[in-house]
């Protein structure tokens, strides 16, 4: 898949399957090709909600169908399922591919204004999901929160994939980069979805720079963070903290 679709999948999802299924053909735009601009397209995808207005038809509708593949698959098959009304068969035929193409260009020009590449993406997907793969839903976005709450601060690198591999004094600040389990978790639809909705701006985080398990942590690292840090809140096994002052 390429860069553009993961990073905005929900949002690109959404506005996929209104551009395939809603967009009428009228004497002003049959025969012409959608415009290129990508400020222009952007300006069309803004105000949609993600993944939840493709999911809400199907709730509506009361109808049983079986998901499958990510957020941006599972919007597409849900969306035509209802418009169609259960029909057996569907040929989404050459216009279905040159939405999707189109919509592919325009979401890998909004993906480079984020600054994320595709090893940033895959990075923050196998961090959150080694650090919190059995937090819920808001647990997981924290999780990202603070990783890009880290890529805007002075204090550390200025990208994802330097913040999560940072050192300090020898120590790695993530767990998962040091015992090798950032390399072996399988991402789940639920990490992804809390990923894409941190990089579409949802921010639950309060500012947080760190997060701990105490159950889970050495001794002298959680008295270090009860010493050295404010403390915020916490969220399921995490509790979350910044500096102090």
């Amino acid at each position: 898949m390429r860069k553009g679709r993961k990073v905005i999948a929900g949002m690109a999802a959404a506005a996929g399957v209104l551009l395939l299924l809603t967009v009428p053909q009228t004497a002003e735009n049959s025969g012409r090709t959608q415009d290129a601009d990508p400020l222009t397209q952007e300006k069309k995808l803004a105000g949609l909600n993600g993944i939840i207005s493709g999911m809400s038809v199907i709730q509506m509708n009361n109808q049983k169908t079986n998901l499958l593949g990510n957020s941006f698959e599972r919007v597409l098959v849900s969306q035509i399922r209802s418009e169609t009304n259960g029909a057996s068969e569907l040929d989404m035929g050459e216009e279905a591919a040159e939405t999707l193409s189109q919509l592919d260009d325009i979401s890998s020009q909004l993906a480079g204004a984020t600054g994320m590449s595709d090893t940033d993406y895959e990075t923050l997907l196998a961090i959150v999901e080694a650090e919190a793969g059995g937090e819920d839903l808001k647990g997981r976005i924290m999780v990202a929160n603070v990783i890009f709450n880290r890529v805007r601060s002075d204090q550390f690198p200025d990208n994802v994939t330097d913040v999560v591999w940072q050192t300090s004094g020898g120590s790695p600040q993530f767990s998962p980069t040091a015992d090798g389990r950032i390399h072996t978790v399988g991402i789940s639809e639920t990490t992804r979805e809390a990923v894409n909705r941190a990089i579409d701006g949802e921010d639950l985080s309060q500012g947080a720079l760190f997060f701990m398990a105490e159950d889970q942590a050495e001794e002298k690292n959680a008295d270090w963070f009860k010493e050295n840090l404010k403390f915020l809140f916490q969220h399921g096994v995490h509790s979350f903290y910044t500096y102090a002052g």
